[in-house]
């Protein structure tokens, strides 16, 4: 698809996101939804007031009316749809830089919009086939604040009251309008950094990646805090650090989700994207259940098609039981449960439940056009020099080789900017060292081999 990526539509500003574009979105979900209830929130970059306010009035021109959410984060939106709205829209880049914007569509029940339904949407978009509504059926938009009520159903969904010291830090995104209160509401005692909203991102780059929040780490040890949350830009993502300062992996945070999960069903199916790792295969396989991978940005997809009882990828959690999507908040306030319940500080039942393995993570710069042949290069050479040692291929969201010794490859375009992403795990350091270093050189030299070509 054009327009779409792993996670809706995304891209700098005035060069692929643009007001007339967010106009003809809206007019597009507007004609697909047929006239109905379209409930639309931003969040806090600099150009999403402007886009917000093109895709409304598309929407509008279509005889929908509008619900008006105002500035919140992607996880309130998706439960102020259900709530509410027979679809939604949500104006936002997530992680990306701060001259990035884009747009999420999502069905009545707070689903992102599948892909096959944004392949529709995009047919829509390109074809101008819309709904032009008479002057009479033109509606109205609604300005709803829907903050108090979501924070009260994470609260009856979590249900638990705590004493611990929590470090938050919101990277001057939409969670910022929300998080310590609904920390605070939970009995906790709250240190915020970056917790109010600025477009720019003065405080640190809005994706909460290990390299972009290090920071915390000591500073958890300065103040003695017994947790540290981070979000990222729309708030959908989250990234901890434990009492010690410690970063908690992504995939340990997973792994620890999804062993509960498993535990308190006796068995059932996690679905988790092609980039994580084999200690969430270790912990749900012992509890009884069974882990299947699934391509980049398609958690609901997986859970509508396995019945999932938990999904997930890298910092971005979805709880079926609470929603069908992803929701950092929930996240947050069962993390803060599992802690108190089980007694121990969270560096404590990490390191009691969840096996150690070691991974690494690396981009390569490479342009959108250059993606294909590049990774098809890639994929032959890897092939070529991992041949004797492959025990699986998995090709979703890239390719991923699956080695004997438990050990992992993926290499992946990303859906959102123009990268390929390069992934490692093992388990151990040394035979970590020795795959990155192949799969990293391998792809670097089909990205230079192909731009010199052309």
């Amino acid at each position: 698809m054009k327009l779409f990526g792993t996670a809706g539509i995304r891209g700098t500003l005035w060069e692929k996101v643009t007001p007339e574009l967010a106009m003809n979105l809206g007019k597009a979900v507007g004609t697909y939804i047929n006239g109905e209830t379209v409930a639309v929130a931003r969040d806090g970059r600099t150009s999403s007031v402007m886009l917000q306010s093109a895709l409304i009035s598309g929407l509008l021109s279509t005889g929908t009316e509008v619900l008006d959410f105002g500035l919140i984060p992607t996880p309130t939106l998706a439960w102020g749809t259900r709530e509410h709205g027979d679809g939604g829209v949500m104006i936002t880049a997530s992680h990306n830089p701060p001259t990035d914007n884009g747009i999420k569509v999502f069905n009545g029940d707070g689903t992102e919009f599948y892909v096959e339904q944004e392949g529709e949407l995009e047919e829509l978009v390109f074809s101008g086939n819309f709904r032009k509504a008479t002057w009479s059926e033109i509606k109205t938009v609604k300005a709803i604040d829907v903050i108090d009520d979501y924070v009260g159903a994470v609260l009856e969904f979590v249900n638990h009251e705590t004493e611990l010291k929590v470090l938050y830090d919101g990277a001057n995104g939409a969670g910022s309008v929300l998080a310590p209160y609904l920390l605070r509401e939970m009995g906790a005692k709250i240190i915020s950094v970056n917790a109010h909203v600025d477009g720019h991102f003065p405080g640190r780059k809005p994706e909460p990646r290990y390299e972009n929040i290090a920071y915390l780490g000591e500073l958890a040890r300065e103040l003695g805090v017994d947790l540290v949350i981070a979000q990222d830009g729309d708030a959908d993502r989250i990234a901890v650090f434990d009492e010690k300062g410690q970063y908690v992996n992504e995939d340990t945070l997973i792994a620890l989700f999804a062993k509960l999960y498993v535990e308190e069903h006796g068995g059932g199916t996690v679905v988790v994207s092609i980039d994580t790792g084999s200690r969430i295969d270790h912990v749900v396989e012992n509890a009884g259940g069974r882990v299947v991978r699934i391509p980049l940005g398609q958690p609901h997809d997986g859970i509508k098609r396995y019945g999932a009882i938990f999904a997930a990828e890298p910092w971005k959690l979805v709880h079926p039981r609470f929603g069908p999507w992803i929701d950092s908040f929930v996240t947050m306030g069962l993390l803060i449960k599992l802690i108190d319940e089980r007694g121990k500080p969270l560096s404590q039942i990490i390191r009691e439940e969840i096996p150690t393995y070691y991974l690494t993570k690396k981009n390569v710069k490479c342009p959108d056009e250059h993606k294909r042949e590049a990774m098809e290069r890639a994929y032959n050479a890897l092939g070529e020099a991992l041949r004797s040692e492959v025990k699986e291929v998995l090709t979703i969201s890239g390719f991923r080789f699956n080695l004997r010794d438990g050990s992992w490859v993926l290499v992946r375009p990303s859906g959102t900017e123009p990268k390929i992403r390069v992934v490692v795990e093992a388990p151990s350091e040394k035979r970590r060292d020795e795959l990155f270093e192949l799969a990293y050189e391998t792809v670097t030299r089909a990205v230079e081999d192909v731009m010199r070509k052309g």
